[in-house]
Parts: C-alpha cells; sequence; structure tokens
C-alpha cells in the first residue's frame, strides 16, 4: 500500500510540473506581448534598462547607416555610368562634327578644327574606360549587400527578438515582486521561477549582443577594405585618362597661339563703333554752322534784292526824267517834294509816272525796314554781306544796262501779258 501510494504522489507532482510549465509559457507569451506592443507604440521604459543598452545602440546605428550608404551607393554608380556613357556620346559627335567641318575649310582655322575634332574624339574613347572599375565597384558593393549586410541583419533580428523576450521577462519580475512577502514566504516558489527565467532569457541576449557588435565591427571594417582595394583601380584609370587628356589639349593650345580670338575681334568692333560716333558728334557743330551760314545767306539775299529795288528805283527817277523831257513837265513827281511838300501842294491833275514813283518808294521803304528788323550777329553773315555789296558795286554798270532793256522790252506787245486781248486804243493808252 505503501508502495502504491508514492506511486500516485509521483504522478500528481508530474501532473502539476505539467501544468506549471503550461502556464509558465503562456505567461512568457503575455510579457512578450506587452514588451513588444511598448515598443511599437513608442512609451516610456526604464531608463536604467536602456542605458544598459547604449553600446548596442550605437552599433545598431552604424550597421543601419552602413546599409542606407551601400544601397545609395549602388544606385550613383548607375547613373555615374550611365552619365559617362552619354556625355562620351555627345563628345564623340562634336569631335566629328568639328572634323567634317574643319576638313571643309582649307585655312588654319580648319586645321585648328580638326586637330581639336580629333582630341575630343580621343578624349571620349578614354572615359569609356572608366567604366570597367565602376563596374566592378558595382559588382563588388552588390556582392557585399547580399552576403554580409544580409547576415549581420539576421543576426541584428535574432538580437531583438531575444531582447524583447528579456525586457518582458523583467516586467514579469517586477509585477511578481510587487506581491512578493518574504515574511510569510509567499509567492517566493513563483518569484523564484521568474527570477529563473530572466536568467535564461538574459543569458541568450548576451550571447547574441555580444555577435551583432563583432558583425557590425566587422562589416563596416570589410566595407572599408573593400571600397579602398577597388577604388585604387577607378583612381589610377581616371588619372591616366586625365593624364592623356591634359597633354592632348595642351598640344593643340600651342597651336592656337597667334590667333586672334573672338572678345579680340569684338573689342576692335566695338572701339571702331566709338570712334564713328565721336566722329559724328563732332561733325554735328558744323552741322550747325551750316545752318547759320545758310541764313546769313538768306539774309544777305534779302540785301542783295533791297540793292537791286534801290536800283530800280533810280532807273524809275531816270524813267521820270526821260518823262519829263517828252512831255515838258518840270519834275512833277519828285520823291524828296513828295515827302517834304504837304499835301495842299500836291497837283491837282494825276500822271501815270506819280503813281509808279510812289509805287516803287513805298516798296523799297517795306524792303528796307524788313532788312533792318533781320539781326545780324554772326561776323561771318557781315563778310558775306560785304562781299556780296562789293559784287553788286562792280556790276552796277551792266544793271543799268539791263534795266534800259527791260524798259525797252516793254514795248513788246508780247512781253506785257496786260495787252494781250484788249482793243488798239487800249493798247496804245498802256503804251502811253
Amino acid at each position: 500500500m505503501e508502495k502504491g501510494n508514492k506511486g500516485i504522489s509521483h504522478f500528481d507532482h508530474f501532473l502539476q510540473n505539467q501544468e506549471s510549465s503550461v502556464v509558465n509559457k503562456f505567461q512568457q507569451k503575455y510579457w512578450k506581448t506587452k514588451q513588444t506592443l511598448i515598443k511599437v507604440t513608442g512609451k516610456k521604459e526604464d531608463e536604467h534598462v536602456v542605458a544598459s543598452d547604449a553600446d548596442l545602440d550605437a552599433k545598431l546605428e552604424v550597421f543601419h547607416s552602413v546599409q542606407r550608404t551601400c544601397m545609395e551607393l549602388l544606385k550613383v554608380i548607375e547613373q555615374y555610368q550611365m552619365r559617362i556613357s552619354l556625355l562620351s556620346q555627345e563628345e564623340n559627335e562634336l569631335g566629328r562634327f568639328l572634323r567634317s567641318q574643319g576638313s571643309q575649310d582649307k585655312s588654319r582655322a580648319g586645321k585648328i578644327m580638326q586637330a581639336t575634332g580629333k582630341a575630343l574624339c580621343f578624349s571620349s574613347q578614354q572615359r569609356l574606360a572608366l567604366r570597367g572599375p565602376l563596374g566592378r565597384l558595382y559588382q563588388e558593393v552588390e556582392t557585399f549587400r547580399y552576403r554580409a549586410i544580409s547576415d549581420t541583419w539576421l543576426t541584428v533580428n535574432r538580437m531583438e527578438q531575444s531582447r524583447t523576450e528579456y525586457r518582458g521577462a523583467l516586467l514579469w519580475m517586477k509585477d511578481v515582486s510587487q506581491e512578493l512577502d518574504p515574511d510569510t514566504h509567499k509567492q517566493m516558489e513563483k518569484f523564484r521561477k521568474v527570477q529563473t527565467q530572466v536568467r535564461h532569457t538574459k543569458t541568450g541576449f548576451d550571447k547574441l549582443k555580444n555577435d551583432v557588435c563583432q558583425k557590425v565591427d566587422l562589416l563596416g571594417a570589410s566595407r572599408c577594405n573593400l571600397l579602398s582595394h577597388v577604388l585604387t583601380t577607378y583612381q589610377t584609370t581616371l588619372l591616366h585618362f586625365w593624364e592623356k587628356t591634359s597633354h592632348t589639349m595642351a598640344a593643340i593650345h600651342e597651336s592656337f597661339k597667334g590667333c586672334q580670338t573672338h572678345e579680340a575681334s569684338a573689342l576692335g568692333g566695338s572701339d571702331q563703333a566709338a570712334k564713328k560716333k565721336v566722329k559724328k558728334k563732332t561733325k554735328e557743330p558744323h552741322f550747325g554752322n551750316d545752318d547759320t551760314f545758310s541764313g546769313g545767306q538768306e539774309k544777305d539775299g534779302l540785301s542783295l534784292l533791297n540793292e537791286i529795288l534801290g536800283s530800280s528805283s533810280l532807273e524809275d527817277r531816270g524813267f521820270s526824267q526821260e518823262w519829263r523831257e517828252v512831255f515838258g513837265e518840270d519834275d512833277p513827281t519828285g520823291s524828296s517834294r513828295a515827302e517834304t511838300q504837304p499835301p495842299e501842294d500836291e497837283p491837282a491833275f494825276f500822271l501815270p509816272s506819280t503813281l509808279l514813283d510812289q509805287n516803287m518808294n513805298d516798296l523799297q521803304s517795306t524792303i528796307s525796314g524788313r532788312t533792318t528788323a533781320i539781326p545780324q550777329n554772326s561776323p561771318e553773315n557781315s563778310s558775306v554781306a560785304s562781299q556780296i555789296s562789293s559784287k553788286s558795286a562792280v556790276k552796277d554798270t551792266s544793271k543799268d544796262l539791263s534795266a534800259w532793256f527791260n524798259l525797252l522790252a516793254d514795248l513788246d506787245p508780247l512781253s506785257n501779258p496786260d495787252a494781250i486781248g484788249r482793243t488798239d486804243e487800249e493798247h496804245e493808252l498802256l503804251n502811253a
């Protein structure tokens, strides 16, 4: 009987252990889920627990930086290769265009264009050599990303799960410790179970934490070695490219010496335009003098007309003398007597010669008044007027003869338009 009772007690103890293990797992899942919700929602955690993982958080920042920069580097390398191809293509087309245009020009400029076109074609071909090191760099970085970074990322994920379990166990132990009473030994067994669970989770978390820190350090060092090794080839190729291109361009630059640049020709054209403007400005005052000279000529023409009319008035006085000799009258229309004598002393009879003398005197007075009203300021006008007056004095005799010819021409019926279409009696009166 005693053996049977012992067997039953062992079976009951086994069932109790099974039940406690199921409850224990359920409680572990509960606190782990609670810690996950705290992390997702961003609630504030215990500052001491967070401070204990400061070095791990720094390593995680380095890992995320390496992961992000590797992705960006792959994109930049791809775009760089595409830009190099486009630039080389455009440069090659420009070189071919210069060579074709230079072959049509037989001057020195055509030779320079051909040399420049050949240099551009050579530069485009040398630039394409950069795609080899860049392609190798792209492959190395892509392999590094798919292998090293992926492996580290898996380790980081396992570490994050272990840390969540560890922090959940800490929350569970904190909750159990609030109900713990050491004096009555209440909840002591439960607290010990939770404490054992915390130690177990901490051991796994510390191991994964150490693995993550070591892998992140190794990841950064391996990337530095990778870039330094691959970029050395790219740097060497780039230096050779620029050396060859610079030597070629320097040789072409030597052939450019002695040629006038576009800027110099443009400056020369602007200087010529400025000189033309200055000449135009200096000519403008001369045009003003021409205007004053033309005005003086007009004034001199008026004075000349005055002299001619004055001579014609003298001729009219000669005509009145002829009238007196023919008709036997004693100075019936003297201009001086007409001005000095009062209106009562004028003769009672009227003669045509009196009207002619009076009209000529009025015309002479109006012309003389107009000429005196015009100012004579410029010395050039006075000199020109003196020259014209001297010429008129030389030609007085010829003017007297022309006046007699005009007087005789008045006797011609065709030269007098007023006599056309009138009777003989009216024509005789006009001739008289």
